[in-house]
């Protein structure tokens, strides 16, 4: 193969590539679900149905029925508008359109707010790091990265506590320095996913902090500038969960709370016990995605990417 076949190739590769990342590529959720009763259920092809227990996002393709007791609200994305689902009714998701199969829904009627362009754009932003950037060394495993980096600017309260950084390697250790002051010696984390370390016995207010990367023959990285992290006094931490209950269990809320005040360690770990919960909720995993990205937890990120758009290849 010469060079300009070569570069022939290459061309038609990246350009199958872009295609192939908007075909997979999924769309903000055209409505949400609220206010559930009774028995209602949902399925991604109309045949395998699974319970709905909580606020729930709708994307297209999705399926929805009630039973005989069942019930709730819809809520457009596109309008802003709500209607009830009647018992016995069954609903699919078609592109921006919500179309009734069977039974009941009632005509539309505004809601008192509507947060659905903040959801729109939240998810628009987080299917830009969907795409898998894998990196490998000559022997074909994932090479070691030492330079350790944290988010800028992060705050933590006395519930949720947590630095957060990636595991860099199975055998480095680090030293975590605040305020330029303190140190303190974190061991070597083998199996570990990330690396969590508790500030709750720091004063509450501003301070500076950076993580230090160690393998056994000494220090390998240190970051050229500090980031700064905010512990709550136990009053602000109080008014952020009185924000939190008004909520209720609509993730994409309790998230935007938590990041709206700077807890993106809190919406993180709100993201994974999502998860952990409804682990087939393959549409919403961008969010969980953006969330790794903020918190410059790379690897989690690829991880999460890989497994959202092997997900997607099974749809198709």
């Amino acid at each position: 193969m010469n060079i300009k076949q070569l570069g022939l190739s290459l061309f038609i590769s990246l350009v199958l590539a872009a295609i192939s990342g908007e075909v997979l590529a999924k769309k903000p959720p055209v409505a949400k679900l609220v206010q559930i009763e009774g028995s209602v259920e949902y399925s991604r092809d109309g045949k395998k149905w699974k319970p709905v227990r909580r606020t729930k996002y709708l994307f297209s393709g999705t399926h929805i029925r009630t039973g005989d007791d069942g019930g709730g609200k819809l809520i457009s994305q596109s309008t802003g508008k709500s209607q009830v689902l009647g018992n016995s009714t069954k609903i699919q998701i078609d592109e921006g359109n919500i179309v009734v199969v069977s039974g009941s829904l009632s005509e539309p009627e505004d809601e008192e707010t509507s947060l659905f362009q903040s959801v729109t754009n939240k998810f628009a932003k987080a299917q830009r790091y969907t795409t898998v950037r894998r990196s490998v060394d000559k022997g074909g495993e994932e090479a070691c990265d030492s330079k350790v980096r944290t988010i800028r600017e992060v705050t933590v309260s006395q519930t949720h506590a947590d630095l957060v950084w990636r595991n860099a390697c199975p055998e480095y250790s680090y030293k975590l320095v605040i305020n330029d002051a303190d140190e303190f010696s974190v061991p070597a984390q083998s199996t570990s996913e990330m690396i969590r370390f508790s500030v709750a016995d720091m004063s509450p207010g501003d301070h500076s902090y950076r993580v230090e990367v160690i393998d056994v023959d000494g220090t390998v990285y240190i970051p050229k500038k500090d980031s700064r992290f905010t512990l709550l006094t136990a009053e602000e931490e109080k008014a952020i969960k009185a924000e939190l209950e008004k909520v209720g269990d609509d993730i994409f809320l309790e998230t935007t709370v938590l990041e709206e005040n700077g807890m993106y360690v809190a919406a993180m770990d709100a993201y994974r016990a999502y998860f952990q919960e409804f682990p087939d909720e393959n549409d919403m995993r961008p969010m969980l995605i953006q969330s790794y990205q903020e918190l410059k937890l790379s690897n989690l990120r690829e991880s999460e990417a890989r497994l959202y758009n092997a997900s997607l290849e099974e749809e198709l």
